[in-house]
């Protein structure tokens, strides 16, 4: 909404339609008339305006527009809702209000629902600055709209209706009109050069001689390069953001989407085959790292054990062993021999296999190894002769079991 009396100088459009039910606005336009609506206007028939002056109080310009839209709310027959509104400022505290109906924008909303072409601007003719001192008389088929212009504004504004006849617009301009103004304007969009035209025309030279008087009988549609006019009518502008766009508009936007989808269904796919790649190179080396697992686990048994043994040498008493060894070479008579390995267990069981010369002599040995302080049990488990060459005499079995055994278990090693 403009917060003062500004003058608007718009871009030339490229086209102008009538509003209204005797609008112009095409049905069905060609493809050469759509080229043309890039930047085309409304305009709104005149006498469907709706003008009034509005005094407000002296207010912050921020709260002001909230204020003229409460003052204005009970000067139109409609709420504020069906209207597209704008104001202008007057002079002091008086603001003009234009308020233009939203009915007539209906066969509008349908041309764009077909053409996806919105326009760019909506225009009120009363609202267009055609002399900067003067009045505009709208000459229109059922009044006439009296229009007064100082220093560019548009500052009051009569309707009267065409049954009232001539001799009503005449009082109106001799008594109601300030002096200082320059020029007559009539305006007669539905044609110039009638009768009523001709008749308003002199009763405008007997009222107000000393001014000039001249009819313009443009069309309300024709180009200009110079529009100004004093309201813009923002909230139109701002809604034609959200109108729907042409068919053909959604057909590229449609192709468009499927470009973009196409894209990325190709990014995707390009993704899927990478992910692919990763995951059969990911479950090669998870194979790979289950078998050197696997490579490992064994190793770490066969360390594991290696280990163990380990600790048992290490918990041997070696001074023991050498002991009980030397005494065992010395107690066994000369005519005796082991044969085989020494066996000695955890428990302290000690078994040798041996071979003497003489019987007497293993029992003796037999007897020696009771009286050792070492040994607890000697037990002779066999005694049978052998004449191979190699072992020829009497082979022999005896077993010890010493009084402790000869290693002691680790923290956590049961003895058995």
């Amino acid at each position: 909404m403009n917060s003062a009396a500004k003058r608007r100088r718009l871009p030339r459009a490229t086209r102008k339609f009538l509003l209204g039910s005797s609008g112009d606005l095409p049905a069905e336009p060609d493809k050469h008339a759509l080229r043309s609506l890039k930047n085309y206007a409304l305009v709104v028939p005149p006498g469907e305006v709706v003008l009034r002056k509005i005094s407000i109080p002296a207010v912050r310009r921020r709260e002001r527009v909230q204020t003229l839209m409460l003052a204005a709310e009970p000067l139109l027959t409609g709420s504020l809702d069906q209207y597209l509104i704008d104001y202008w400022h007057i002079a002091q505290h008086d603001w003009g209000l234009a308020a233009i109906p939203r009915q007539l924008l209906l066969d509008y909303h349908g041309f764009v629902d077909k053409t996806g072409r919105t326009a760019g601007r909506i225009e009120a003719p009363e609202l267009t600055i055609d002399l900067k001192d003067g009045i505009v008389l709208w000459v229109l088929a059922d009044a006439v709209t009296v229009c007064i212009w100082r220093k560019g504004v548009l500052t009051d504004w009569q309707t009267i209706p065409r049954s009232n006849g001539p001799t009503a617009v005449g009082r109106y301009l001799a008594h109601a009109i300030p002096d200082g103004l320059n020029d007559i304007v009539l305006r007669t969009p539905n044609g110039g050069d009638t009768p009523y035209e001709r008749e308003i025309k002199n009763i405008c030279s007997e009222a107000r001689p000393g001014l000039k008087i001249r009819s313009n009988t443009d069309s309300l549609t024709k180009r200009s390069r110079r529009f100004l006019t004093l309201c813009t009518f923002p909230p139109f502008i701002e809604e034609q953001a959200y109108q729907p766009a042409s068919p053909a508009r959604k057909r590229g936007a449609l192709l468009a989407g499927i470009v973009l989808l196409a894209s990325i269904v190709g990014f995707l796919v390009v993704q899927l085959r990478d992910l692919e790649s990763q995951a059969a190179k990911a479950e090669h080396a998870t194979s790979l790292l289950k078998m050197q697992a696997a490579r490992s686990t064994r190793i770490a048994d066969r360390v594991s054990r290696l280990m163990a043994e380990m600790r048992e040498v290490r918990s041997l008493n070696q001074t023991s062993v050498v002991g009980l060894l030397d005494d065992l070479s010395v107690l066994m008579p000369s005519t005796m021999r082991l044969v085989g390995s020494l066996q000695i267990d955890r428990r302290g069981i000690l078994a040798m296999d041996g071979v003497s010369d003489e019987k007497q002599d293993i029992g003796g040995f037999v007897r020696q190894l009771n009286r050792h302080p070492w040994v607890q049990e000697v037990r002779l488990q066999s005694v049978t002769a052998t004449r191979q060459k190699e072992e020829k005499g009497i082979r022999f079995r005896i077993q010890v079991k010493l009084k402790d055994p000869l290693w002691t278990p680790e923290d956590g090693e049961n003895e058995s």
